[in-house]
């Protein structure tokens, strides 16, 4: 018996085990992939990540200056970060916030969970129950599947890796997140790592295929940064687009991160807010065992409260895939006021 079983040990697993941790709250982490392990990701952490997390440089790949933003029509636009963020290979970053715990996640595969008496069970080879848990188990959640609770449309990422000289790419891209706003309801990216750059899509919609992003690779501005470019690699993964669910709480459990909906609506970026609300549903589960009061009001009551002082919820607010990504006309709108604004400073 737990105080709280943590399902999923990407960065909002690993960050709610940490302030678990921090607190002396006996719990599990759980995860069905050994570490390290690859995911589908941009791998951007903006400054305050950086700034809040205190985390070590030699996790990161390279700094981060911003993003560099490229219309479909030709405009171009850089926005600067307030202070140097990072880009990481999620491999290695997530191996890297494993390794800052006391204990390593136990490898089990979790069907889902279930309500019995005086806790939660959670459903796999092993008998595991649990006053709490905390479901950072990713935007294809089987722990919130288990619960009946339905996230609306998920969207679609791919990725292809490939190697190139570092040199090149320091030459070609250096410190920055490149963006392509060329599609409706999603974009492009290139992320440039060392010796690699991560190239892919992701968006709403069944046109957000392989055959989507084959066509992008080979795009003028993409291919002269991919010319001798070796492939090394292809992934794929669902992500939420539309911000937190209305619900986080059910049955004592917690939904995180991507497993709650904590992405920016229509960009996809997703590390600090899965790192941020792992942080609070670990802070609400010691409130809650302190307080002995597991009924759902009671939690989602203080949970709603810290999400809301950390300005998470606000995410709800944020309607940028049906304005700025509605068409590729909008975001060429969009990058050329950017512009605009940049050329007053």
């Amino acid at each position: 018996m737990y105080n709280v079983a943590v399902i999923g040990s990407g960065p909002c697993g690993a960050s709610a085990a940490l302030k678990l941790e921090e607190l002396g709250v006996n719990f599990i982490l759980i995860d069905k992939q050994s570490f390290p392990r690859n995911k589908t990701c941009g791998g951007v952490l903006p400054f305050k990540v950086v700034e809040e997390f205190e985390l070590n440089p030699e996790a990161f790949e390279r700094p981060l200056l911003g993003y560099r933003i490229f219309s479909r029509g030709g405009v171009e636009v850089e926005t600067s970060f307030s202070g140097e963020g990072a880009l990481v290979d999620r491999a290695k970053f997530d191996s890297y916030l494993i390794s800052r715990l006391n204990k390593e996640p136990v490898r089990l595969r979790v069907r889902g969970v279930k309500a019995v008496k005086g806790g939660v069970e959670v459903l796999c080879e092993k008998k595991v129950k649990a006053s709490l848990v905390i479901a950072c188990d990713g935007a294809n959640s089987i722990v919130r599947k288990s619960l009946n609770m339905d996230y609306p449309e998920l969207a679609t990422a791919l990725q292809y890796s490939f190697r190139l000289d570092n040199r090149e790419i320091e030459r070609r891209i250096g410190n920055w997140f490149e963006v392509y706003y060329y599609f409706s309801r999603g974009y492009g990216w290139i992320t440039p790592l060392k010796g690699i750059l991560k190239v892919g899509i992701g968006g709403l919609g069944k046109e957000y295929n392989r055959e989507l992003l084959d066509s992008f690779i080979v795009s003028p501005r993409v291919k002269e940064k991919l010319e001798g470019a070796e492939l090394s690699g292809y992934e794929a993964h669902r992500i939420p687009m539309h911000g937190p669910m209305k619900t986080t709480v059910k049955n004592r459990v917690l939904l995180a991160g991507d497993a709650g909906g904590f992405v920016y609506p229509g960009t996809g970026e997703g590390i600090y807010y899965a790192m941020k609300s792992g942080r609070i549903a670990a802070e609400v589960s010691e409130i809650s065992l302190k307080s002995d009061r597991f009924d759902d009001s009671f939690i989602e009551a203080r949970y709603t409260e810290k999400l809301e002082a950390s300005g998470l919820l606000s995410l709800r607010d944020i309607d940028f895939i049906d304005t700025v990504l509605k068409s590729p006309q909008a975001a060429e709108r969009y990058v050329k006021k950017l512009a605009k604004l940049n050329s007053l400073y």
